[in-house]
């Protein structure tokens, strides 16, 4: 089994816009980033199947780990809403040009980044607690979800940075697949997150030792 799977810290889960967010503002960060992913790019692009491999690849890789996490940084200081839609509108425009609808699952994409952008920027704590939970719970689930993003983001980085216009149909079936996948995880630790902040409520106002014992599932 994976190293990272048997981890009680959860491997670095990107958004898959984050490493396109380069597309938008060319920073110095992204070109480093995207150098050292050539080689990945050129196999995806060749065998877009492969994709899933490659990212776990990458995952056990610690420069990989390191670019991108402060590439997340990086984009989560500087990336507004309406530049994360302007990415996506990028990846949809490529597609669309050879007459493939990718419409539903960039919707899923977009609503997965806008989400956790969202929350990490205004309810951080919340969600870094119930993400941890579900690490800990959850840890091959929580791996798959890494494998997940990591794979769209390489599919959507290969999409515009090469040119492989006739694996693009490929590329689209493995981008739906896997959108699908990422839904249930967006609607999972919605969930978490909708009951987490419920509870946090009940014990704020808990007007008696009954209800704070209620609220934090205590017999």
């Amino acid at each position: 089994m994976n190293a990272l799977m048997t981890s009680t810290i959860p491997p670095p889960t990107p958004l898959p816009s984050q490493a396109l967010s380069g597309v938008v503002t060319r920073s110095r960060l992204y070109t480093v980033f995207l150098e050292f992913l050539r080689p990945w790019i050129e196999r995806v692009a060749d065998d877009p199947s492969a994709v899933e491999d490659i990212a776990q690849k990458l995952l056990g890789d610690t420069r990989f780990l390191y670019l991108l996490i402060m590439l997340s940084q990086d984009m989560m200081l500087r990336v507004s809403e309406d530049e994360l839609r302007n990415i996506y509108k990028t990846v949809y425009n490529r597609f669309r040009e050879i007459g493939i609808d990718l419409e539903d699952s960039i919707e899923i994409m977009i609503e997965h980044d806008l989400w956790k952008l969202r929350q990490i920027k205004k309810n951080f704590n919340n969600f870094i607690s119930i993400y941890i939970d579900f690490a800990i719970k959850n840890p091959e689930d929580t791996y798959r979800y890494a494998v997940i993003l990591t794979a769209l983001m390489l599919l959507l980085i290969t999409s515009i940075e090469a040119e492989p216009r006739e694996k693009l149909k490929l590329m689209a079936d493995e981008i739906k697949r896997l959108a699908d996948e990422l839904e249930l995880y967006t609607l999972t630790l919605m969930m978490a997150l909708e009951k987490s902040d419920e509870k946090n409520k009940v014990v704020a106002t808990a007007k008696n030792l009954e209800e704070l014992k209620k609220a934090l599932e205590i017999e």
